[in-house]
């Protein structure tokens, strides 16, 4: 009894009572209160608000505990920065008492109601800790104030920009074009001065032009060539772009002129020299004037490249078509004159430069092919020392080969027509190097003297020098040749229309070279001389000049130019075909080639190539005998090493018998030739002679072709290799396409089948291929349509 005395009464009564059962007022009063709320911190707004009910804010759908709500609804709406103070967890004890009691919150002039919160018995706070709201730090927003300032800046730049782009514009306008005019006009001097082989006065009129276009570089400024220069891309400005870069090009050309200029005077001197017999050195020319010819060439190319961005539309109408002819001169000459001074040590060495040079020259005609472009009609010979032409002759080829004392055994399919191996009939390797060798040899063996290179050209190389110098009169032999008939009148001068009593029957040969020579460089203008350095090139490119030197260092020079003739080795897909006619007169003049290669890739990754070659003779019906006879060809297709061949159809199946005991005779036999036909096989089917050569497997036949008719060869064969896309290095297919040398460019078509689970991811030419269509769906296709005027490569990269 005595412990209950110590219970207080409050812990049972919640609500006081007088002993009436009244309200107790007066107790209430006294009772400490239970409820403790932290101090409010007062945070101010500037945003008016208005007095609100707790039960006017909207309740959100989901609530999950009082205390988000309480963040979401109550916090001002200037979200200030709050702080983490740490208070006991709200339990249910406090939940009640605060459910028990109307307690109003005071904010200045402000009441907010506070109600019932929601929640229930089974209530826990979520975390240890509450939130006090604290008043929030005005931020320093330098972010906002650096990126403002960053645009005010763009702005004022882009703005000083425009207007000095304008200003730039109106400075070429009103000043640097009538400047300009007369620059332009003094290249125009210049240039007439040069046609006219007055190099002083073209130097000076280069030079007045080189100052006038420095005074518009120096008026403007060097902020204003930035300037305009940055214009380029400016709606309306320009202009300006292009006119200072139009401006750069011409200072580039002018000063270019002035070296050329006095680079040509030194030459016309040295022409002038020769004329007159004096002897004179191209070599220690070309060696004096190297740094001009550098430095001309540096401009040329700065000169291009000012050129090439300027905007023809910009330029007035007059000027536009003179734009265009400048800007593809100037590419021309950077080109031609980068190809000299990138080959000067093989210049260097063919004028002599190493010592005494001697060469060969081999005059080949294409009407009547041959392995390395034509039967050796004619040869040459060229002595020259330290840039100086000591000797030069002409004859035709059978004088040689009268003096040869040496009996050798010709090639199978030249027995035919001679028992005898000679030099008109030597060329017999496609690969030119090869067959430079053996004539040299052969001119040796006939009393000739050794020469350090072969140099062959076919008569397509003099055909296109006549479309330069025009007509070349002819008096002694009663005929003017051109372009047009110089194939037939040169023709019908060495077949049948010469002296039979002193049995020249290429003099004609000798007497026009010279000819066609002498006018371009003496008597031509300078485009003149640039066309035939480019007609030259041409030739080189196009295998209807080839070269061969006995300096490896040079004949390696030549290769990597692709002068050399050589069959290139490539370690995937390759053909070429090489025709030689054998007694079947000039009816390759009139024959045309078309060559159809198909590769077709198995799903194992196998090849199989299908090679059509078809010769339409187009003769019989013309005035001149040897076009209109049958056309007698021996073809050698060389395909990879290793191809086996699946069938052949289309050729004469034919056996050579030897026409002599050689053996008996004491014949010499040579290397090359004897281990080709000891190695030959014959396939059973079709005749077809098989043999190594080269790094290449040769498949060869006769094929004969009657005028006005065709004959289409075919051979199916399997290569020696396969692809696979699973591996880098095995899943590319390529081909290399090599033209004959001499030829004007057979027809060519490839096609590529390979399975369409196979995606290439890499092709060469990129703009050359077409997709090939209505293949069934596990195959897909690629074409390729060009000529064979020069070699053809075929590359793609497959992966799965």
């Amino acid at each position: 009894m005595g412990e209950r005395k110590k219970i207080l009464p409050q812990m049972f009564d919640v609500r006081p009572i007088d002993k009436a059962g009244n309200l107790d007022l007066e107790k209430i009063n006294k009772v400490e209160k239970v409820t403790h709320l932290p101090e409010k911190v007062v945070v101010k707004n500037n945003t008016p608000r208005e007095i609100r009910k707790i039960n006017e804010v909207a309740r959100p759908k989901v609530v999950r505990s009082p205390m988000p709500r309480f963040k979401k609804e109550f916090i001002p709406l200037s979200k200030p920065r709050v702080e983490k103070v740490h208070e006991p967890p709200i339990n249910q004890h406090h939940f009640e008492n605060i459910r028990s009691n109307s307690l109003e919150f005071e904010n200045g002039d402000e009441f907010y109601e506070f109600g019932n919160l929601p929640g229930g018995p089974n209530y826990e706070a979520p975390s240890k800790y509450a939130y006090r709201p604290i008043r929030p730090r005005a931020k320093k927003d330098w972010r906002g104030k650096f990126y403002f300032s960053l645009k005010i800046v763009i702005a004022f730049l882009v703005i000083f920009f425009i207007l000095n782009g304008v200003y730039v514009a109106y400075q070429l306008k009103n000043n640097a074009y009538p400047q300009g005019e007369a620059a332009i006009l003094s290249l125009k001097t210049a240039k007439s001065s040069l046609e006219q082989r007055n190099f002083q006065a073209a130097a000076d009129q280069f030079q007045k032009a080189n100052d006038n276009f420095s005074a518009i570089s120096s008026e403007l400024g060097t902020e204003g060539t930035i300037l305009a220069g940055m214009t380029k891309y400016v709606p309306y400005l320009s202009k300006a772009s292009s006119g200072t870069h139009l401006l750069a090009a011409g200072k580039d050309l002018s000063q270019s002129g002035v070296l050329a200029s006095g680079v040509l005077e030194q030459l016309n001197n040295l022409r002038a020299k020769t004329a007159s017999g004096t002897p004179v050195s191209y070599l220690k020319f070309f060696q004096d004037n190297e740094s001009n010819l550098k430095t001309t060439d540096a401009l040329l190319k700065d000169a291009q490249n000012n050129l090439a961005s300027v905007n023809a539309d910009d330029l007035p109408d007059k000027y536009k078509d003179e734009y265009i002819q400048m800007n593809q001169y100037v590419g021309k000459a950077a080109i031609l004159l980068d190809d000299i001074l990138g080959q000067k040590n093989m210049i260097a060495d063919i004028l002599g430069g190493n010592g005494p040079r001697k060469y060969l020259f081999l005059f080949e005609n294409n009407q009547e092919m041959r392995a390395t472009g034509g039967f050796i009609g004619s040869y040459g010979e060229l002595d020259i020392f330290n840039g100086r032409v000591e000797k030069f002759f002409m004859d035709g080829i059978y004088d040689p080969d009268g003096q040869l004392k040496t009996r050798i055994v010709p090639p199978g399919p030249v027995q035919k027509i001679s028992a005898n191996w000679s030099m008109h009939d030597s060329n017999w390797w496609p690969d030119f190097p090869t067959s430079a060798q053996k004539i040299a040899w052969f001119y040796e063996q006939a009393g000739g003297p050794t020469v350090d290179g072969v140099i062959a050209i076919t008569p397509t190389v003099l055909q296109d020098l006549l479309a330069i110098t025009g007509p070349i009169p002819m008096p002694s032999y009663g005929v003017t040749v051109d372009q047009n008939n110089f194939i037939p009148v040169i023709q019908y001068k060495v077949e049948v229309d010469y002296d039979k009593t002193a049995n020249h029957p290429k003099q004609i040969l000798s007497d026009l070279a010279p000819k066609i020579i002498n006018k371009i460089i003496n008597d031509g203008n300078l485009d003149d001389v640039a066309k035939m350095a480019n007609s030259i090139l041409g030739n080189l490119n196009e295998k209807q000049i080839q070269l061969y030197s006995r300096n490896p260092q040079v004949e390696n020079l030549m290769d990597q130019n692709s002068w050399s003739g050589r069959i290139l080795s490539t370690p995937k897909d390759y053909v070429s075909v090489i025709n030689t006619n054998i007694n079947g007169f000039k009816t390759d003049g009139v024959i045309d080639q078309s060559i159809s290669h198909d590769a077709k890739i198995q799903s194992d990754g196998s090849v199989m190539d299908t090679l059509t070659i078809t010769r339409r003779h187009n003769g019989g019906n013309t005035p001149y005998d040897w076009w209109n006879q049958v056309n007698d060809d021996y073809m050698r297709v060389y395909v990879p090493e290793g191809a086996k061949l699946l069938s052949a159809t289309g050729a004469t199946r034919e056996t050579d018998a030897p026409p002599l005991d050689y053996n008996a005779l004491g014949y010499q036999r040579d290397s090359l030739l004897e281990a080709e036909e000891n190695a030959t096989k014959i396939d059973p089917n079709s005749g077809t002679r098989i043999y190594d050569e080269d790094g290449k497997t040769v498949f060869a036949n006769w094929v004969y072709v009657s005028p006005q008719e065709s004959v289409i060869v075919k051979y199916t064969y399997l290569l020696p290799f396969k692809v696979d896309p699973s591996q880098v290095s095995l899943g590319t297919y390529s081909l290399l396409a090599q033209k004959q040398a001499g030829s004007l460019g057979s027809k060519f078509k490839s096609t590529l089948e390979y399975p369409g689970a196979w995606n290439p991811i890499w092709e060469n030419p990129g703009d050359g291929l077409e997709t090939i269509n209505g293949l069934p769906d596990e195959q897909k296709g690629v074409k390729m349509k060009a000529d064979l005027k020069t070699d053809r490569f075929i590359g793609i990269a497959f992966a799965k």
